[in-house]
């Protein structure tokens, strides 16, 4: 009850920039560790702890990717719990499209229109 509280304080909109601000996060510390997160299983490896994934060595920022990641999908949960899927998945194209310019393709294929998971 309290989380649903919590989502209800904020307006769509605000809801939209802290999702943008937490997923630029998620972005500058997979660069860090040059982990290619939309590439196929490779954000389940990271949830799994598995450091393997990545092209350069950085444990506190795989840790702070790992934890960011968790906050992310638990703030999709809420959003959707709050708002329904159809508005969750709104909020949550709009955060993509934001990110999509600044992220090119250095982590991999979530922004290739032709991907299935794009």
């Amino acid at each position: 009850m309290s989380e649903k509280l919590s989502a209800e304080r904020h307006t769509p909109d605000e809801l939209t920039q802290e999702l943008e601000a937490l997923d630029m996060e998620i972005v500058r510390c997979a660069v860090i560790c040059q982990v290619r997160l939309f590439d196929p299983g490779v954000l389940n490896r990271v949830l799994d702890n598995n450091e393997q994934v990545c092209g350069q060595y950085h444990p506190t920022a795989f840790q702070s990717l790992r934890g960011l990641l968790y906050l992310h999908f638990d703030m999709q949960r809420q959003l959707t719990q709050t708002y329904g899927a159809d508005d969750a998945e709104h909020i949550i194209r709009r955060v993509y499209a934001y990110l999509r310019p600044r992220i090119g393709d250095q982590l991999g294929t979530l922004f290739d229109p032709h991907h299935p998971s794009a």
